[in-house]
């Protein structure tokens, strides 16, 4: 994803015999759009083929999710920090909203990781809301931070390890890919001068993932894969994950949000300028804290918005969101193309002369629709769509 990468032993030439003794190794090709998109070439002891049983699983309100069918023109509040379920970094997975280009969820673990699991739907992106932990995939083991995106190839088997046993994640899963936006990049690949991060803020797998016993088991062990938003296990008799080695473009990466160079102007910019990363379809964007505009009439807080072909939902993480009350850490706002969006009363003219705002949260814009799911609807803020009209000490504003 970011540049080429090997961990452990690899042969001189692709394709080649690779031996460990008198054994010949098993070459796997893992490529993405066809033979003709980035790749990586792994090196196995056993085959990776080598499955002997294969079994149906359901996580209801991931696999399979529910969509609400009458769902009104309107803008939505999501409490996702009302979630309560248990499970680990799978079973706990919950999907919130959904278009044919992305799934928004939510996974709080509290339960240590029982599978490895492949999205064979697409790339995702985590993003580490409350801790750190530790990333194991067949591409090695990748240590994550708060505040982390970490982004995991399409077919990469992973477990999530989050430090202290519990987390709180938002995961963005792509039907296409997550990646660096071709903007950022120049005629080479790399990151240009101008790009918001630079390639020593991606942190890579720099250890192969070696089986312990006392981490891995005994066996059987089961992977579970999803494809067409449906999930099998794949049982093998062998621990399926170590590799002699690798090298490629295609691996877990992780990035810190902190370390993003946000963009200022003499005035608002658009939150374009904040893109991080893109899918088909969409963006992922990082407001961090930074200085705001400097033109002596500036108005700091975002201007009202008609967006007829985008869908816009903020994370929210910490600090103070210029342009909304009523809003919490871990909650989800969803402004849908086709009504107008913008700054709460007030909000509005109180931020003309800050000089800088303490924000911290992710966006996504998508150019199709959103639907929420019926999980979400569970935890939906239903007053949210009304709260720019009720004012102050007003008894049903849901603002306070």
């Amino acid at each position: 994803m970011i540049h080429r990468h090997q961990l452990g032993k690899v042969p001189p030439k692709p394709h080649t015999t690779m031996y460990e003794g008198d054994k010949l190794l098993m070459e796997q090709c893992v490529s993405k759009e066809g033979f003709d998109g980035p790749f990586s070439i792994l090196y196995f002891r056993t085959p990776p083929t080598d499955e002997t049983q294969v079994e149906k699983m359901t996580v209801p309100g991931f696999c399979p999710y529910e969509i609400v069918e009458e769902q009104m023109l309107h803008r939505r509040h999501i409490r996702t920090q009302d979630i309560q379920v248990d499970g680990d970094f799978l079973t706990a997975r919950r999907t919130t909203l959904v278009n044919d280009d992305i799934q928004i969820g939510i996974c709080k673990p509290n339960q240590p990781a029982k599978h490895f699991f492949s999205n064979a739907d697409g790339d995702e992106c985590w993003f580490a809301f409350d801790g750190g932990g530790v990333l194991e995939s067949v591409y090695g083991v990748l240590p994550f931070k708060k505040h982390d995106y970490v982004i995991i190839p399409k077919v990469t088997p992973y477990r999530i390890h989050p430090e202290g046993g519990k987390g709180t994640f938002i995961v963005f899963e792509s039907s296409t890919n997550i990646d660096i936006p071709q903007e950022w990049r120049n005629r080479s690949g790399q990151l240009t001068m101008f790009a918001p991060f630079s390639h020593r803020d991606f942190r890579i797998p720099q250890e192969l993932l070696k089986y312990d016993e006392t981490k891995h088991g005994t066996g059987p062990w089961p992977m579970v894969i999803k494809k067409g938003d449906r999930l099998t296990t794949h049982i093998f008799e062998h621990f399926p994950h170590e590799v002699v080695g690798w090298d490629g473009f295609l691996y877990p990466v992780a990035f810190n949000i902190h370390d993003y160079q946000p963009r200022m102007g003499m005035v608002h910019l658009p939150p374009t300028v904040h893109t991080t990363f893109a899918g088909g379809g969409f963006v992922i964007c990082s407001f961090v804290p930074r200085k705001v505009d400097f033109h002596e009439k500036a108005i700091p807080c975002p201007y009202g918005h008609a967006a007829p072909d985008c869908d816009e939902i903020l994370y929210y993480i910490e600090g103070n969101f210029t342009s909304r009350k009523g809003i919490e850490p871990e909650s989800i706002s969803l402004h849908p193309a086709g009504i107008a969006h913008g700054p709460h009363p007030g909000t509005y003219a109180k931020s003309v002369g800050t000089d800088r705002t303490n924000e911290l949260a992710v966006m996504c814009d998508t150019l199709k629709p959103l639907k929420m799911t019926k999980f979400a609807d569970t935890i939906e803020d239903k007053d949210y769509h009304f709260s720019w009209v009720r004012r102050e000490n007003d008894p049903r504003d849901s603002r306070k």
